[in-house]
């Protein structure tokens, strides 16, 4: 039996059904009673489960051929680093207790560094949590995901424009959540005899103008890209009235992105490639 955590959001979705539909059986953790009837009828032993919770998830752990595990992050939370940082050390002595050998860890590009980081420190914080704990585990450090900029689609479609914290013509590893979903189940299915880092990209690197070409390609007309300079970003921050916290860490993020801070390690590392194109993705959200 494999658990799934983030069952409810992109890749443990993916992750869950991927599983069942190979005959593996799941255990799959939502944080919500209102999802437990949906994964019940997928086949899945559904969880009701706080990842900050040590001994609920320990007994979730118990017995499991592997577990697919990340750290739940919203924008709103309060006091971000410090609940992460809590969640992450229940993650880590809940895989302890369990004595689990096959974890799947979901990180991000970048979490190698131990600086100022934006939302990345997180991660860089669970990498060192599994480290020092001498846990075999597996990270799976993902690019910069696709999915991220289905948010600013509404303008699209609205404005005939693309906001972007990105500089326009700064090119970055992307990722599709397929793909990530994808490479999970295989390292799942597939363990290590010890701890091991996988980077993940996609087919290849995207920018703002490129996906807006992509874009116009696919509608047929022309669009607009804007831009937010540094201090738009936190105008926009503000209107989403987020934690100071979380401006400082969206502030570093899109700053160290467009600097090239955020990347991957290559060192050390099994660098992985999808195949699935952002054209393919954007064909379909478009569509």
């Amino acid at each position: 039996m494999y658990v799934v955590g983030g069952v409810t959001g992109h890749t443990g979705s993916l992750i869950a059904r991927t599983l069942l539909e190979r005959g593996e059986r799941v255990r799959a953790i939502v944080r919500g009673r209102e999802q437990i009837y949906r994964w019940k009828d997928r086949g899945a032993e559904v969880v009701v489960v706080d990842f900050s919770d040590v001994l609920a998830l320990s007994s979730v752990l118990e017995g499991a051929k592997g577990a697919y595990l990340l750290t739940p992050q919203s924008v709103y939370d309060s006091n971000p680093l410090e609940k992460w940082a809590r969640q992450n050390q229940s993650i880590v002595t809940a895989v302890k207790n369990a004595r689990l050998k096959n974890t799947v860890f979901l990180s991000s590009m970048g979490a190698h560094r131990d600086k100022h980081a934006g939302l990345v420190q997180a991660l860089y914080d669970a990498e060192q949590k599994f480290k020092n704990a001498e846990i075999p585990v597996t990270l799976l450090r993902a690019a910069y995901f696709y999915e991220n900029w289905i948010p600013a689609l509404d303008a699209v479609h609205e404005k005939s424009a693309l906001p972007t914290f990105l500089k326009p013509k700064r090119s970055i590893p992307m990722v599709s959540v397929k793909d990530v979903a994808g490479v999970a189940v295989d390292l799942l299915l597939n363990p290590a005899d010890s701890s091991r880092v996988v980077e993940l990209a996609g087919p290849k690197d995207y920018s703002a103008q490129d996906i807006i070409d992509i874009l116009e390609q696919i509608m047929g007309k022309r669009l607009d890209l804007l831009p937010f300079s540094k201090g738009g970003w936190e105008e926009v921050w503000g209107e989403e009235e987020l934690p100071d916290e979380m401006n400082t860490l969206l502030n570093e993020t899109y700053d160290d992105l467009n600097n090239n801070k955020i990347a991957f390690s290559g060192k050390n590392v099994e660098s992985r490639q999808g195949t699935v194109t952002l054209e393919e993705v954007l064909e379909k959200w478009v569509g």
